[in-house]
């Protein structure tokens, strides 16, 4: 008998999972605030989208999917967006996943939805109508007579989000006959960013929201992004890449010990009180010849660590972490023989093209005079619109939404807390996970615990209940192996005997 009420139910089961409409035949979505300009659809078998790192390591092979191409427009706008929906001919899990963009795209759609309709969700990635450049926006960002493009920036900020998901979820519930059980965001960076401003926003659009390393706060940290680039230009001193890991490799020697076991990792760098000036005076090894660590040096690096403050002693801004790379914002190049400063694309972009409205600015040679009067600008043309400073996610809670961010920011989290009753009723539906030694999103050689499936977490949670307490990850180089990432204000702890694994250590 429960043999047959087994087959009974899993037939039932992967019935309402399969296609009730040829893909051809789809029609176009009904969207509000937009028209539907076209619609093509078409099967893709046995397809494969080539690897494109950073976004995307390996190849996903062996794709069946009915790939659906959307352009719509917003009245009085001239934007044509693109939406791409992806979703299994077969073994749907009767998901939904919409997926964020990077830097200045709104999506990376076949990088993305790729991979997400390879485990068997339906899939939703958009251009937002802006271009696939995730370091510039010189293609959509200022009109042809110079001014702001004020609808792209609406697409970028928030309008796409609230399209993509609805035409992903329309097709989806057109093709297998059904609504998605559950529908999901994910993204990391930009992505991250439009994941809060989806739970700000949309709160009812989505049961889970992943937000990796979010972008928040967009328009104060970009133009604080700068900030590296401003000290060592007003200091006149641009220390070399070299130098730069010196200081990094100091503070890690001394701090990283504190959680228990020396793995090339600061746990916590709010308990590491490294002093720059502790360099002065010693002599390293640069492109194989010797160099004495200078005063001068030492105070910008101090400078780059405090963080960025006002004319009045206010702090506009969270320095660096100590141990974190300074490379990135601190980035220097030669020019006829000199060193110079070299910002990175995001504030470089940003100061340009919506600050300034010139994309012949120089970047590189803004004084604390003028940086403070860039930050002013910033928030007081932008908050409003990319800010996503809001904290008070009770929409989102009552909807019965959940919110996991790893990699994310301390500040907000605590905002959030201190609007919506403290921890305990924040940690109902939403999760901190900071991960320490990881680079932004994962990227490059992270020394820290990288996640290993925190959409996974975050479907248990949504779906099962099942809470997250702590994320599983992985370490690799030479102190390879599992840890725990914890849930903030908690740290992972090692208490275990030589062996550095996901054994010795605890979340506390």
């Amino acid at each position: 008998m429960y043999q047959i009420f087994f087959y009974f139910k899993t037939h039932l089961y992967a019935s309402q999972r399969a296609p009730k409409i040829s893909c051809e035949h789809l029609k176009s979505p009904q969207i509000p605030g937009a028209e539907v300009i076209s619609l093509n659809s078409t099967e893709l078998k046995h397809y494969t989208v080539p690897a494109a790192p950073p976004f995307l390591g390996t190849p996903v092979v062996d794709l069946n999917v009915c790939a659906v191409n959307v352009i719509l427009q917003h009245p009085g706008a001239k934007d044509h967006v693109l939406v791409k929906v992806w979703m299994p001919l077969d073994n749907w899990n009767g998901r939904f996943q919409a997926t964020g963009g990077s830097g200045y795209t709104a999506g990376l759609l076949d990088l993305t939805i790729g991979p997400s309709a390879k485990e068997g969700y339906s899939s939703a990635s958009t251009d937002g109508g802006l271009s696939l450049n995730p370091i510039s926006p010189e293609a959509w960002a200022l009109s042809e007579d110079g001014s702001l493009d004020q609808d792209a920036l609406r697409n970028f900020a928030y309008r796409s989000i609230h399209d993509m998901a609805l035409v992903g979820k329309s097709l989806t519930e057109q093709f297998y006959g059904k609504k998605p059980d559950y529908s999901y965001w994910n993204g990391c960076s930009t992505g991250g960013r439009q994941a809060v401003v989806a739970v700000q926003n949309y709160p009812e659009l989505f049961n889970g929201v992943l937000a990796g390393a979010p972008a928040i706060n967009w328009d104060t940290y970009v133009v604080a992004e700068q900030w590296p680039q401003v000290v060592m230009h007003e200091e006149n001193s641009f220390p070399s890449q070299c130098e730069l890991r010196a200081f990094v490799d100091a503070a890690i020697a001394e701090c990283d010990a504190l959680d228990g076991v020396s793995d090339g990792i600061i746990n916590d760098p709010d308990t590491c009180h490294f002093d720059p000036y502790s360099l002065v005076g010693r002599r390293i090894t640069c492109d194989g010849c010797k160099t004495t660590i200078t005063e001068p040096v030492a105070r910008v690096i101090q400078k780059i660590l405090q963080g960025p403050y006002d004319s009045m002693g206010r702090q506009i801004w969270f320095g660096l972490n100590v141990g974190a790379a300074l490379d990135t914002l601190a980035n220097t190049t030669i020019t006829s023989g000199h060193r110079i400063g070299n910002p990175f694309f995001v504030n470089d972009a940003w100061i340009r093209y919506f600050l300034v409205k010139n994309p012949g600015y120089d970047v590189a040679s803004i004084t604390y005079t003028e940086f403070q009067r860039l930050v002013n600008q910033s928030q007081t043309e932008y908050s409003n619109i990319i800010g996503t400073e809001q904290a008070n996610l009770s929409a989102f809670k009552n909807a019965g939404g959940k919110l996991l961010m790893w990699h994310g920011t301390i500040d907000f989290r605590n905002r959030v807390e201190r609007i919506m009753g403290g921890p305990a009723e924040v940690d109902d539906f939403f999760r901190l996970f900071l991960a320490p030694g990881v680079d932004h999103c994962a990227g490059n050689a992270s020394l820290g615990a990288v996640p290993v499936d925190p959409l996974a977490a975050l479907v248990g949670w949504v779906e099962e209940g099942i809470v997250p307490t702590e994320l599983a990850a992985k370490v690799s180089g030479s102190h390879s192996g599992n840890r725990p990432i914890c849930p903030y204000p908690k740290t992972a702890q090692f208490v275990g005997g030589g062996n550095i694994s996901e054994h010795g250590f605890v979340c506390r």
